[in-house]
């Protein structure tokens, strides 16, 4: 069941957003409840992985430290924008 949620976001970045996602063929709310999932998604992440993603881990490390959440919220509005 959908139901309804405000927002108070600056107008150019609505309008830029929207103008955006119309050759994504996607909504402004299905990229906010994306963004949303993403967040849960991270929050219950199970802490045990397999051997292969823990062999992996750390394998391609920035020289930078980014958290998880920046590079999943980078992803989407690469996605979506």
């Amino acid at each position: 069941m959908n139901s309804k949620l405000t927002l108070s976001l600056n107008s150019a970045v609505i309008n830029s957003a929207k103008k955006n996602l119309l050759t994504k063929n996607t909504s402004l709310s299905s990229l906010v409840e994306d963004y949303f999932r993403s967040l849960l998604v991270i929050k219950n992440k199970p802490a045990i992985s397999t051997p292969l993603v823990e062999e992996l881990s750390g394998f391609a490390k920035s020289k930078k430290k980014v958290s998880e959440k920046s590079l999943i919220t980078e992803y989407l509005l690469q996605k979506y924008l």
